[in-house]
């Protein structure tokens, strides 16, 4: 199956110019950016050149309307025009989601996230909708919308190396952007599992006193209800000796005075109570088969820090 612009779309529909095109920069008259499936199976087709979103019948190839552009099929508001746009999708309920760029060169004041209801019979286009950043942002290429099953709207924001979460009413509740001048063709927000391929970690703080705290982590794991740790004279016969909830990525168990050991390892604990991953055991004195033991010892006026990697924590999520 194979369908190509030239021979449904004229090359005056384009906002580009040829004048200055060449072999090594030819007219890109068109530039589809999107391709997604409707409901019913038709193909909806965004071209960025063109500001048009089409929908085309998959199996005669044939163009059933067009929204925006120079020639669209819909009575539009100038609420509903869009310029250089990105990633059109049917909604369940058949509005159209679009990320409306509105630049390259600017057109619209900022880029901004619109939904468009769609009424074929009657033929018009309006406006149910849209999602805009404040500050305002301009992003002169990619971007996208996701709606979320709790009815909140997630916008990545393009060229621009923003990410934003809005409710139902657009009230903005989540704000981010990556470092530097990352870009991102889309972002999406989906729930996810981190199960991490090295195992859990801790440290042991001792005071002059002789009490002992542990600090359990696991870097990128999302299951971690609680945390035990096990203690005992051998390597090969730890008991459960503590147990707590997890408190966030690092969490600090209080030991028990007079818990057995030498030999330590924490357990990272499930929901149901279920073993999801064991440390490596060490010897709070002595050794592991050569390894240093991994013992903080506590100074007066010291703070335990520790760093081993960056980890990004969205306010909602477990990690």
């Amino acid at each position: 199956y194979e369908w190509t612009s030239l021979d449904h779309v004229g090359l005056s529909e384009s906002y580009e110019s040829g004048a200055h095109s060449s072999r090594g920069w030819p007219f890109d008259y068109f530039h589809v950016n999107s391709i997604n499936l409707d409901r019913d199976g038709s193909l909806l087709i965004s071209a960025r050149n063109t500001w048009t979103v089409y929908r085309i019948d998959r199996a005669t190839g044939q163009i059933a309307w067009r929204l925006g552009g120079k020639h669209s099929s819909f009575s539009e508001s100038p609420q509903t025009r869009t310029a250089y746009q990105h990633d059109p999708r049917e909604l369940p309920d058949g509005t159209i989601s679009i990320f409306d760029n509105g630049s390259s060169p600017r057109v619209h004041a900022h880029s901004r996230a619109i939904v468009v209801d769609i009424d074929a019979q009657a033929g018009t286009a309006a406006l149910a909708g849209q999602l805009t950043h404040a500050p305002d942002l301009v992003a002169n290429s990619q971007g996208n919308m996701q709606a979320l099953a709790n009815g909140n709207w997630f916008v990545g924001w393009g060229q621009l190396p923003e990410f934003s979460e809005f409710g139902p009413d657009g009230e903005l509740l989540f704000d981010a952007h990556f470092s530097g001048r990352t870009q991102s063709y889309r972002d999406f927000r989906f729930a996810w599992t981190g199960a991490p391929a090295q195992p859990p970690t801790y440290a042991l703080q001792r005071s002059s006193s002789g009490a002992r705290r542990v600090y359990a982590s696991w870097n990128g794991a999302t299951g971690v209800s609680a945390w035990r740790v096990l203690a005992g004279a051998r390597p090969r016969g730890l008991k459960a000796v503590a147990q707590t909830a997890r408190t966030g990525f690092e969490t600090v168990i209080k030991l028990p005075m007079g818990a057995a050991g030498p030999y330590l390892a924490v357990q990272a604990l499930g929901a149901s109570g279920q073993v999801l991953g064991t440390s490596t055991v060490d010897g709070e004195g002595g050794d592991r088969g050569g390894q240093p033991s991994k013992v903080i010892r506590q100074t007066a006026g010291s703070n335990l820090a520790s760093v081993t990697g960056s980890v990004y924590h969205h306010p909602n999520d477990a990690t």
